[in-house]
C-alpha cells in the first residue's frame, strides 16, 4: 500500500478532489478490454482484470505531470499514464505504481486553419476533434480506435492506422511535434514549437526525438507523460456553407451527404488483381478512404445490427463477395468527382471487376459514410460476441500485407474449427494503405467470447502461432508486441532491436519508474541478450 506521507504529498499537488485510492474506483482502471488475452500469454488466468494501481491521480496541468513523476522518482513509485484508455496497455503493470489519469486535461488549444495543424491535449477526443475541424473543412487521422479515442495517445504512443488512412495517413508519420514530461521529471518540447512558438515541424536539429520516443508504434507509456501534440489535417471536401442535419439515434440514424460524395466496393476475381486494382487507386490518390476486408467484414460495415449482418452474410454476400475493397471518393467539384469515378470504372474494366453496390450486393446509407468518417466502422465488429482483438499488423507494402492475409489463413481456420473464435472462414482481414499507396496495414480482426475462458484461451494461443508465423515468415513485427518476453523473442531475428530500446529507456528513464510492463525494461531479462 502506498504510504500516507506520499499520497499527501500526491494530494497536495493535485488537490482532494482529484486523487483516491479507493479499491472501488481503483479496480475500474484494472478492468481493461484484452487483459484476458494479455494474463494468458503470460501464464495467468483469462481475466479482464489487470494489475491494480495503488492510487489513481489526476492532474490538470503539464507542470502538475512534472510535480507527480519527480516525487514517483524521489519515492521509487512506478507510474503508468492514461488518457481516454483502450485495452491492457493503459493499465499499470507493477506493484507500487500509481495510475496518471489525464482526463481534466481535454482542450482543443489551437486549429491553425492556414498552416493545417490542430494542437491537443490528452483527453482531446476523435468526435470532440472532427466536431471542430470540419467546421473549416478539415479532417485529422482519427485512429480505428473509434471516435471515443484519444488522437494524442495515437500519435505520440501507439499505433495508428484508419478507416481514413488512404487520405490522412499513418498517426506516426502526422505528428508535428510534441510536450513530452520525461520519466526523470523534466518538460521538452519536441520540433520547431520549441524554438519559435510555431508547430511546423516534429523535429529541430539533429537526431529525431519523434523516432526515439514512437518509432513505429509507441512506447505504450513507457517513456513518460505527453501532456500536448500537434498534428497535420487534411482536406474535407464540403462546400463552405455546409449545414449537417442529422435525425434519429445510433444505430439507425439519417445523416444529409455533401455532394460529390460516392461510395464503391470494388470486388475482384483474386488475390493477384485485387493487389495491383488497390496500388493503382492508392497510388493516385482518387479515395477518403480505401480498406478492404472479408465478407463477413463488409456485412457489419453495412448494415446497423446483427440481425441485419447476419441476414446478409447467409443472404448470398459470401458467394458473391471474391478479393474487395471500399473506396470512398470525395470531391470539391463536379469535374474532379466526375475524373475520379471514371478512373474507378477504368480499374474495374481493366482488372476485370465489379462494384458490389452498383450490383446490388450491398446498399451504402448516408449513416455509413457518417461511420467511415468518424472511424466508427470497426466499432461494428463488436456486435456479434461483444468483443474482438486484432493479430499481425505490420507495415509494409500492399503486397506484403496480401502475403500476411494469405499466410494467416490455414492459421486462423485451425482455430476456428476448434469453435473457440468466431467463424469468418480465416478470411476476416482489415487492410488500408498509406501515403500513395508505398505503405500498408494489415491486421487480421477476430471475435472470441470474453466470457468463457476457453474462448479466451484460444484467441490468445491463435494469436501466439500468429506471432511466430511473422518471424518463421518474415511478416514485419505485428503491433502488440510489447513487453520484454516478446520484444526479446523477435529480437535475434531484427538487428537485436530490443538492446537498442534498452538504451533508450536507460538514457531517458535512468531510475525505471514510467511503467516499463508494455515497452522494455532497461536491463535484459535473464537468459536474454
Amino acid at each position: 500500500m502506498l504510504e500516507d506521507k506520499i499520497y499527501a504529498a500526491l494530494k497536495n499537488i493535485v488537490g482532494p478532489e482529484n486523487i483516491s485510492r479507493d479499491p472501488a474506483i481503483l479496480e475500474t482502471y484494472a478492468y481493461q478490454w484484452c487483459n484476458e488475452v494479455d494474463n494468458t500469454l503470460k501464464g495467468r488466468e483469462p481475466s479482464r482484470f489487470g494489475q491494480r494501481p495503488e492510487a489513481v491521480v489526476l492532474p490538470g496541468s503539464a507542470e502538475e505531470v512534472q510535480a507527480i513523476v519527480r516525487l514517483c522518482n524521489e519515492h521509487d513509485i512506478k507510474f503508468k499514464a492514461l488518457s481516454t484508455g483502450q485495452g491492457a496497455w493503459a493499465g499499470v503493470t507493477v506493484p507500487r505504481a500509481i495510475q496518471i489519469d489525464l482526463r481534466r486535461m481535454n482542450r482543443i488549444l489551437e486549429i491553425n486553419v492556414q498552416n493545417r495543424y490542430a494542437v491537443i491535449e490528452p483527453y482531446v477526443t476523435n468526435a470532440q476533434l472532427q466536431a471542430e475541424l470540419v467546421k473549416h473543412g478539415l479532417i485529422h487521422n482519427a485512429q480505428g480506435g473509434g471516435p471515443q479515442t484519444s488522437p494524442l495517445a495515437s500519435h505520440t504512443s501507439f499505433v495508428g492506422p484508419s478507416f481514413t488512412s488512404s487520405h490522412t495517413g499513418f498517426s506516426g508519420r502526422n505528428l508535428l511535434g510534441a510536450e513530452w514530461v520525461l520519466p526523470t521529471g523534466d518538460i521538452v518540447r519536441v520540433g520547431s514549437f520549441n524554438y519559435s512558438g510555431e508547430w511546423f515541424s516534429g523535429d529541430g536539429p539533429a537526431f529525431s526525438l519523434r523516432g526515439v520516443f514512437r518509432g513505429g508504434y509507441g512506447a505504450y507509456g513507457g517513456l513518460g507523460v505527453f501532456t500536448q501534440c500537434a498534428i497535420r489535417l487534411f482536406s474535407l471536401p464540403i462546400p463552405k456553407d455546409w449545414k449537417w442535419e442529422i435525425k434519429g439515434t445510433v444505430p439507425d440514424y439519417e445523416w444529409n451527404l455533401p455532394p460529390y460524395w460516392k461510395m464503391f466496393v470494388l470486388n475482384f476475381a483474386d488475390w493477384d488483381t485485387f493487389t495491383e486494382a488497390f496500388y493503382e487507386v492508392n497510388d493516385q490518390d482518387m479515395s477518403m478512404m480505401a480498406m478492404a476486408s472479408s465478407a463477413e467484414g463488409l456485412a457489419t460495415m453495412f448494415t446497423n445490427t446483427r440481425e441485419a449482418a447476419l441476414e446478409a452474410i447467409f443472404a448470398g454476400l459470401l458467394v458473391k463477395t471474391q478479393r474487395y475493397f471500399v473506396v470512398m471518393v470525395t470531391a470539391h467539384t463536379e469535374r474532379e468527382f466526375d475524373y475520379r469515378t471514371k478512373f474507378l470504372q477504368a480499374i474495374l474494366k481493366k482488372y476485370g471487376g465489379q462494384d458490389l453496390i452498383e450490383e446490388g450486393v450491398v446498399t451504402a446509407q448516408p449513416m455509413h459514410y457518417a461511420e467511415g468518417l468518424r472511424n466508427s466502422l470497426g466499432n461494428h465488429a463488436f456486435r456479434f460476441t461483444s468483443c474482438f482483438q486484432s493479430t499481425h499488423g505490420g507495415l509494409d507494402t500492399i503486397a506484403m500485407s496480401v502475403k500476411i492475409g494469405i499466410v494467416n489463413q490455414p492459421i486462423k481456420q485451425k482455430y476456428i474449427e476448434k469453435h473457440v473464435i468466431g467463424d469468418d472462414r480465416g478470411e476476416g482481414i482489415w487492410i488500408t494503405g498509406y501515403e500513395g499507396g508505398h505503405m500498408a496495414h494489415l491486421e487480421v480482426p477476430t471475435v472470441y467470447d470474453p466470457s468463457s475462458p476457453e474462448s479466451c484461451r484460444g484467441y490468445a494461443y491463435y494469436q501466439d502461432e500468429c506471432n511466430k508465423a511473422d518471424i518463421s515468415n518474415a511478416l514485419g513485427i505485428p503491433f502488440f508486441i510489447v513487453g520484454d518476453a516478446f520484444h526479446d523473442s523477435y529480437g535475434p531475428n531484427v538487428m537485436d532491436y530490443p538492446r537498442w530500446l534498452r538504451k533508450i529507456k536507460a538514457a531517458f528513464d535512468p531510475k525505471g519508474v514510467s511503467d516499463p510492463g508494455h515497452y522494455v525494461s532497461s536491463k535484459p531479462r535473464e537468459g536474454s541478450t
